[in-house]
């Protein structure tokens, strides 16, 4: 006899529309550095296990360099212009 009995709702076929939402705005977000003509880049350093990223220019020029903080902050909306502000 199994211990766990399944409980099991149907699924439904796509996410919950708020996070369906979530995914639009991130995609939103994402086309406009690819427009911007900016590339966020994430550099890994394994022995000192630090991640950054480096704000680039389509010409690999760094306009700015990142805490891994700061890049989540970008990819979930704040400007270049307000991250710069904040520090």
């Amino acid at each position: 006899m199994p211990r766990f009995r399944a409980r099991t709702k149907d699924l439904e076929c796509s996410p919950p529309p708020e996070v369906l939402r979530q995914l639009d705005g991130a995609w939103e977000r994402a086309r406009d550095l690819f427009d911007s003509d900016l590339e966020l880049c994430f550099e890994v350093d394994a022995t000192l296990r630090r991640v950054w990223a480096e704000l680039r220019w389509s010409d690999g020029s760094v306009l700015e360099r990142l805490s891994a903080s700061e890049a989540l902050a970008l990819a979930c909306g704040d400007t270049v212009q307000e991250l710069a502000a904040a520090a």
